[in-house]
């Protein structure tokens, strides 16, 4: 698997570091993942898209960490990190300015609607960094509700509604599709950078596979940011 070398010259340099450069297939001991899906390897052809549209943050001004998440909507083991734990992390480590986190949506392809859903999460993103991180709760918290639904673009124009998106604009995206080469460059650098699970974290050049309890996850962050 090879990214275009259009998308690495787009890379920051920090982000490069870490998603690249960073020590590959290290796990924490202490982590306890569960059964996490397997990414399978993907087709050579990669859309070129910048980094920078394959990332979400959430900005902490002088922060000296960068956690990096690889996660797929569909993935029982990221709602529950995303519901049950980052909330916590949030408040104790990035609102206080020690980290920086970094989202990176993509899809297994084993999830039923998982591609959709990060289709339109790609598209809320459109209209704004705040209505992405909105999004991304609503999808992780209804998960068992789009997952078993034959018809899913209506639910996902309705939670498009709920965090006050343009649904116009969202409609246009996902009918055309805008989405898919981020869908499908965000899956190409999750492999290049070594993840095969989710949810996936780059730590301080450390990859951690698995939905760490908060304890752990503590310990992790504690010591990186010293």
């Amino acid at each position: 698997m090879t990214i275009h070398p259009a998308v690495r010259l787009l890379v920051p340099a920090g982000l490069f570091a870490i998603l690249v450069a960073a020590p590959r297939g290290r796990r924490d001991p202490a982590a306890d993942p569960g059964p996490a899906p397997v990414l399978e390897p993907q087709p050579e052809a990669v859309p070129d898209v910048p980094l920078s549209e394959l990332y979400h943050e959430l900005p902490a001004p002088g922060a000296k960490v960068t956690v990096v998440e690889f996660s797929d909507f569909g993935c029982p083991y990221c709602g529950r990190f995303s519901l049950e734990t980052f909330p916590q992390l949030r408040k104790e480590y990035v609102e206080t300015g020690k980290v920086r986190w970094r989202f990176v949506p993509f899809s297994l392809g084993i999830f039923p609607n998982g591609a959709e859903a990060m289709q339109a999460a790609t598209c809320v993103a459109e209209q704004g960094e705040d209505a992405f991180w909105k999004m991304h709760d609503i999808l992780f918290a209804t998960q068992a509700e789009w997952k078993g639904s034959r018809a899913p673009r209506e639910l996902f124009r309705g939670y498009a509604r709920k965090v006050g998106a343009d649904i116009a604009a969202f409609d246009a995206c996902y009918a055309g599709r805008r989405a898919e080469d981020r869908v499908a460059a965000a899956t190409a650098l999750a492999h290049r950078s070594g993840v095969r699970s989710t949810p996936s974290f780059f730590v301080g050049g450390t990859l951690i596979q698995g939905a760490l309890p908060i304890e752990q996850f503590r310990l992790v962050l504690d010591r990186v940011t010293r």
